[in-house]
């Protein structure tokens, strides 16, 4: 990780560089992604001011922190610096976890295996409705199924859109 450091109106000094170095060393394992840090020290009448630009794989983003001490906006600086690198790692988990879930099962019997490729709608009514807006919610949507309860009677049905364009009803107690 390549770590560069520009001062504008305010002097960069060794405790500074110091304890950005040891700052971003501590975060080493977060930062392994990242490529290469900019902290920019600006100061401005008796604000103090840090940026960070961050060039990772893939994304660039920057942030900024302003107080009335370098060493509070650096703090500060680092603190969201690693809250975002942690929320980004914890989206790209969860975006994999996504898509490890939507392999497709092989199920293997007597004869040749088979895929099945199982996916998850949500496309359900918990209120009990009429089959008339159980269509309505079917067409409104373009959703390949609608399961909902009935109205008339206790229990469940679904209405699905068939291959070929029309309508079909699934109704157990029907």
């Amino acid at each position: 990780m390549i770590v560069n450091f520009t001062a504008r109106h305010t002097e960069l000094t060794e405790d500074i560089k110091n304890y950005c170095e040891k700052r971003l060393e501590r975060m080493g394992k977060i930062l392994d992604e990242v490529q290469q840090i900019e902290v920019i020290l600006t100061e401005e009448k008796s604000r103090k001011r840090v940026d960070l630009l961050v060039k990772r794989r893939g994304e660039d983003f920057a942030l900024s922190e302003e107080t009335t001490d370098m060493f509070n906006s650096l703090n500060k600086a680092f603190d969201s610096l690693e809250r975002k690198i942690v929320k980004e790692r914890r989206k790209l988990i969860q975006k994999r976890r996504r898509a490890a879930s939507r392999q497709p099962v092989v199920v293997s019997g007597l004869g040749p295996k088979v895929e099945i490729g199982l996916r998850r709608f949500p496309y359900y009514s918990n209120q009990p409705i009429s089959l008339g807006e159980a269509i309505v919610r079917l067409e409104e949507d373009r959703k390949e199924a609608f399961l909902f309860r009935k109205k008339d009677r206790e229990g469940w049905a679904v209405v699905f859109r068939r291959e070929d364009g029309t309508i079909g009803l699934v109704d157990p107690e029907g």
